[in-house]
């Protein structure tokens, strides 16, 4: 780097770290004992296990044993889906007697490639695999496909960022997220670290320069795209940070170029390259990677939270102080993030290390909060009492 260059380059490495807001909020969560049926008393959860929610929330094991559950969907008689990445399943989980506990495990598609993102477009389930997006159709309404139709297979195949989102507009759009093959490097196929639409059975950049947006969802009253976006690793302890970003058409959001509020990367970038890159909405904590999100409309609970945005942080490998394992709230108005992200759940991180790993939160049917976790193999359902 240019002598003359480091004096700026420091100027926006702190002003990099004012941007990622802390996003604790401690005092307004009480410790609560996690209710699991005796069923599901396996593997993680044999012991008994606390967690830390707003006061009057309870969190109970909804469906247990299920592997690795990654994204779900709830079809409009409320029945829960949740795709088995590494398992190349997508599973039903109905309650039919309505007691907060899945009736049982249906296998609703098998013989998928790394199927990820889910999303309902009428009575359609449209899942995302890693290089194609498909439709499965259940006509007799029994919780099992009756036949599958790829959409698209113009989207890349595997890479280091091998799952695929999905959301689909109230117009029927279908969007795509495709990670990045690396860390940070220059992309030979653009249809990588970028959102794609679907257009016929070829798909069209939608917007670029985002690294790993694993969580993206349709605000319910903008119709706006949003996106949390993982951000580059080995730049520090607290760089970059993750991004909460509005993710409009043409928008090119600056990886690996740039980052947070166009902030050149000491390695790849450069004033010039990002002064014309989209800025963030949100900064939030490095390296807590951001997964799923979901907007709270239809959750039973204060207009707070029904207003907010959940995003399920994973946690953290790449740190020396784990941080993450966790689900927070960004406040919106007028269809914007109003405020920095606050705690809504923790205690996945213990003293010895996590017991379990937040992927997706979704509103049911019901007015609940449900939250998939990967590595405790389960599904919770939170309601505010």
């Amino acid at each position: 780097m240019a002598l003359f260059a480091r004096p700026l380059f420091f100027f926006l490495l702190l002003f990099s770290l004012s941007i990622a807001p802390a996003d604790a909020d401690p005092g307004a969560l009480v410790r609560t004992r996690l209710q699991v049926p005796e069923k599901y008393r396996t593997g993680a959860l044999k012991a008994e296990r606390h967690l830390s929610a707003p006061k009057g929330w309870k969190v109970s094991v909804f469906a247990g044993g299920l592997g690795g559950p990654r994204h779900m969907a709830i079809d409009e008689a409320g029945n829960i889906f949740v795709s088995l990445t590494s398992d190349g399943k997508v599973v039903a989980l109905p309650d039919r007697d309505r007691d907060g506990v899945a009736d049982e495990a249906l296998t609703f598609a098998d013989g998928l490639a790394k199927p990820h993102g889910l999303a309902f477009r009428g009575g359609d389930l449209i899942v995302a695999e890693t290089g194609r997006v498909s439709v499965l159709k259940d006509t007799d309404k029994d919780l099992k496909s009756d036949s599958k139709e790829v959409i698209t297979d113009d989207i890349p195949v595997g890479g280091g960022h091998f799952t695929r989102s999905v959301a689909i507009s109230p117009s029927g759009d279908i969007f795509v997220s495709v990670g990045s093959s690396c860390n940070a490097c220059v992309e030979r196929d653009k249809r990588r670290a970028a959102v794609l639409k679907v257009a016929g059975k070829k798909t069209v950049l939608y917007a670029t320069g985002l690294r790993n947006s694993v969580g993206i969802a349709i605000h319910p009253d903008t119709k706006d795209l949003w996106g949390a976006d993982n951000g580059t690793d080995y730049l520090g302890e607290d760089l970059p940070p993750e991004e909460l970003n509005r993710i409009v058409e043409g928008g090119d959001y600056g990886w690996p170029y740039c980052y947070g509020e166009r902030v050149p990367d000491p390695n790849m970038g450069s004033l010039e390259r990002c002064r014309d890159t989209v800025p963030i909405d949100l900064g939030m904590q490095a390296h807590s990677a951001p997964l799923g999100i979901a907007f709270g409309k239809g959750l039973k609970s204060s207009d707070r939270f029904k207003d907010s945005l959940f995003i399920a942080f994973h946690g953290s490998w790449n740190r020396s102080v784990p941080t993450g394992y966790k689900l927070v709230a960004v406040p919106f108005k007028d269809g914007r993030p109003s405020g920095k992200a606050i705690d809504v759940i923790t205690g996945w991180l213990t003293k010895d290390g996590p017991w379990g790993r937040p992927v997706q939160p979704l509103v049911g049917k019901d007015g609940a909060l449900y939250i998939s976790d990967d590595y405790a193999g389960v599904i919770y359902r939170v309601v505010a009492e």
